[in-house]
């Protein structure tokens, strides 16, 4: 049996939600703020990304895992900061590319490690913001300074959402803030806290807070981009993924340790080589679609070059036609008056009796009874 496409989506969106429900403790905005509007958060099936560009997307390795191969065939963004309504217009994947040292969970480790990927689109979606990837001096000057770091994704914000499709079919997006940690304080973090990070597990370069205050990830936040706000730029930290620990993750049944819950990241700047890739990716192809569009374009002011020459040919026959039937029947009509006149102009003839002459006039004129036209 064939599957329609919009068919294939719709299933796929479905399992994506199933599986939402029955993954381990990762991501999602619990206890955030309403985002709608946001210029760069954006809802990938179910999972968050961020707008870097007008063709490029930032997102979690694992997001595109759940669709694996066929993630570019089946899987849709919508624009940033709206509703994830299915009637929202669809933006579709044209290329994925994955971080090369991305390692999923294993039994051994479950920290995903250099969970990074980019989608490029089809379409741009227009830019409203500029956006740079935080490089590492600015990492170190947002920890030093204790920067305020925002994260704006499209997971679970309650635990009742698990449930309630309806609702997880027709939300906004919502924001978390905290402060980027690192080092020292990262391993304090877990020190302090046994339990939360098994001994084989992979403590991440960078750490980011979360509390039921200024919010917390849950499924679905996967993706989402933690950046910095200074006046009108945004600077990439980046995605939510690698690994979580004492997050309540939007279950009843969990709570937050005294200390909260942490987010472990790999900052984006590790992978400037992948982002040019992409970036060089969407320039050759804008340049395909200019020469395509110039050929489009050349191809149209052609068609209606040949158009107008044939309307102009045509136009000039008809005029000639038309004025050489005009004269014809103007001859004819001249013809058929001058006749019509030579029919009713009078002569006269001269009859002759002997010595008798008499003139007769008349349209057609004849000689009286004895007398003969004079010849």
């Amino acid at each position: 049996m064939r599957i329609s496409r919009k068919n294939l989506l719709v299933s796929l969106t479905l399992l994506f939600g199933l599986i939402l429900n029955n993954v381990s403790p990762a991501q999602s905005v619990e206890f955030g703020q309403d985002a709608t509007g946001d210029p760069n958060a954006v809802w990938i099936m179910g999972s968050s990304g961020f707008l870097y560009s007008d063709r490029i997307v930032f997102t979690a390795s694992h997001v595109i895992d759940v669709f694996g191969d066929n993630f570019v065939n089946a899987a849709y963004l919508f624009a940033p900061g709206v509703k994830n309504a299915f009637d929202q217009k669809k933006y579709m994947a044209q290329k994925v590319l994955k971080a090369p040292t991305y390692k999923d969970r294993s039994d051994a480790d479950g920290t995903r490690i250099d969970d990074f990927a980019i989608i490029i689109l089809r379409e741009s979606i227009p830019m409203r913001n500029s956006v740079q990837v935080a490089s590492p001096a600015d990492i170190e000057s947002f920890i030093r300074e204790k920067s305020v770091v925002e994260m704006v994704g499209y997971g679970l914000q309650n635990a009742a959402m698990r449930t309630d499709l309806q609702a997880r079919n027709n939300q906004s997006p919502h924001k978390m803030t905290t402060v980027l940690v690192a080092g020292d304080e990262l391993r304090q973090y877990y020190s302090s806290n046994p339990g939360l990070l098994r001994p084989t597990q992979t403590v991440l370069a960078l750490g980011l807070r979360n509390s039921e205050k200024t919010g917390s990830n849950c499924d679905g936040d996967s993706g989402g981009g933690y950046f910095v706000q200074k006046e009108n730029i945004r600077y990439y930290i980046g995605p939510n993924g690698g690994s979580q620990a004492g997050l309540k993750n939007c279950y009843d049944s969990q709570q937050f340790p005294a200390a909260g819950g942490m987010t472990g990241i790999t900052a984006t700047n590790k992978f400037l080589a992948l982002i040019k890739e992409a970036e060089d990716f969407v320039a050759n192809e804008k340049k395909l679609e200019a020469v395509k569009e110039e050929a489009r374009v050349a191809a149209e002011l052609k068609a209606k070059q040949e158009t107008d020459e044939r309307a102009r040919v045509e136009a000039e026959l008809k005029a000639k036609l038309e004025a050489e039937a005009k004269a014809a029947a103007e001859l004819k009509a001249k013809q058929e008056a001058e006749a019509k006149a030579a029919a009713l102009k009078k002569t006269t003839i001269t009859c002759v009796k002997g010595k008798l002459t008499k003139k007769v006039t008349a349209v057609k004129p004849k000689c009286p009874s004895g007398y003969k036209l004079k010849k």
